[in-house]
């Protein structure tokens, strides 16, 4: 359970369709203050759920960020009808890597390389 998980939980109670809400508010739900990037970076408030839990708290809720002030201390949440297939992706930080390494038929990662590493002949750096 995300520790973020008590904004959806709000947002799903609520009746409408968009909700604007001060980041005080949204504070006050959480029981616990906003990191400092939220007040400095439009992108924390980003639709992106890879690796941030706070956006996939509230995609999986089935709401979206826009109109995301900064100056003002406000985001309005609107509740999606249905979510694209590539909002919420899986679970995994590094899925934007995925596909852009490529295994060569017949290598073994697992093999050793017959390399001597620098701690295996006690030197911390390339000497």
């Amino acid at each position: 359970m995300s520790k973020y998980e008590s904004l959806p939980q709000f947002l799903t109670s609520e009746r409408g369709s968009t909700k604007r809400m001060s980041f005080a508010e949204i504070e006050r739900i959480l029981g616990f203050k906003l990191p400092k990037s939220a007040y400095k970076h439009e992108a924390w408030w980003s639709n992106n759920a890879t690796g941030h839990s706070h956006a996939r708290a509230w995609l999986e809720a089935g709401w979206r960020t826009e109109e995301v002030d900064l100056a003002g201390r406000k985001v309005t949440f609107q509740r999606s009808a249905s979510l694209p297939p590539d909002t919420v992706q899986k679970r995994d930080p590094w899925g934007c890597m995925a596909g852009t390494i490529t295994i060569m038929p017949g290598v073994d990662l697992t093999a050793p390389t017959g390399e001597i590493w620098n701690a295996d002949e006690g030197r911390l750096l390339n000497e």
